[in-house]
């Protein structure tokens, strides 16, 4: 019956995204450091600004956790799985939206500042709601600097 084990230094998960779709990790192994997984997840969204991100998982208490990129998957012994789902998102906020530099990156904060005020996080002005619901899942177009900079002073 080991053919139905599989391969024990193979790593299946999933990483759910802000505009709630989910990526497929592929061709990581539990050796890897968690920064392989990070890195798919970047070049996936096409994030250059990265130090502002990061995975949160879930453990068997259901306490979250990020994941630290200099570790190896095994190494964090809380991780539960297969298989493994983690949470992207804002791991470190900027004080200034207006100093980030890519469009991508603007796009995962709005994403994020969105799902916290859908799920009751962050509150949110009745005036500014429609602003962060214009679309079901995704970014705006092009997000405006002054109009993403209006919700964001707003919220803190």
């Amino acid at each position: 019956m080991a053919c139905f084990r599989g391969n024990r230094e193979e790593f299946y998960g999933e990483v759910l995204l802000l505009d709630e779709r989910k990526l497929t990790l592929t061709g990581i192994k539990k050796s890897s450091k968690a920064a392989a997984i990070l890195h798919q997840v970047f070049s996936h969204l096409s994030v250059d600004e990265v130090q502002f991100f990061g995975l949160r998982f879930c453990d068997d208490k259901q306490q979250t956790h990020w994941l630290d990129p200099s570790k190896t998957l095994s190494q964090h012994r809380v991780l539960v799985g297969p298989p493994y789902i983690f949470y992207f998102g804002v791991k470190f906020y900027v004080e200034d939206p207006t100093k980030l530099k890519e469009e991508p990156t603007r796009c995962q904060f709005y994403l994020q500042v969105r799902q916290d005020v859908r799920r009751g996080r962050l509150l949110c002005p009745a005036h500014l709601r429609p602003r962060l619901d214009q679309k079901k899942d995704s970014c705006p177009r092009r997000i405006q600097n002054k109009r993403f900079q209006l919700i964001y002073k707003t919220l803190r």
